[in-house]
């Protein structure tokens, strides 16, 4: 791989985005698409907590796209992203039509791909002008602290 080059995209789509057009039209663009159903089973996915799905696909290294901004919200879930260092991709808005998810999913998936490169933890709503980083308070959870590196001195290691 060049320098210049990005790795390969790999995303695990949550049961918000689980529209059987949607799934087929990412697997048109990404070649490396798992879902929640293909992970766990379409009846069993029902009900596997958002927690388990989160730290499971983030250890595969797998980008988590999904419309589920509550998960952020969320004390467990958001502790899970956290630990485990999960980039979560977000529409902004869970009541799109699917072609209109679809479309903009196409539209942004180059910025998606970039930020294949950005170590987690992490969450980006997707945006009609591009991806916004969301605020994701982990109070010390995230796997710096745990490794005993605190938040601050993880982003100024000038200061540390």
């Amino acid at each position: 791989m060049s320098a210049n080059a990005l790795p390969p995209l790999r995303l695990f789509l949550d049961r918000s985005t689980q529209g059987r057009r949607f799934t087929d039209a990412v697997r048109l663009l990404v070649e490396d698409v798992e879902t929640i159903n293909d992970r766990y089973g379409t009846k069993p996915a029902e009900t596997v907590p958002d927690t388990e799905w989160i730290v499971d696909a983030s250890f595969d290294g797998r980008i988590l796209i999904g419309a589920d901004r509550n998960i952020v919200r969320n004390p467990l879930e958001r502790h899970a992203i956290c630990l485990c260092a999960a980039r979560y991709v977000v529409f902004g808005n869970n009541n799109m039509t699917m072609r209109a998810m679809t479309q903009f999913f196409e539209r942004h998936l180059p910025e998606i791909h970039r930020l294949a490169t950005v170590p987690g933890p992490w969450v980006h709503r997707l945006a009609l002008h591009g991806l916004d980083r969301l605020t994701l308070d982990c109070f010390g959870w995230g796997p710096r602290a745990v490794a005993g590196v605190s938040e601050a001195d993880a982003r100024f290691p000038e200061f540390s």
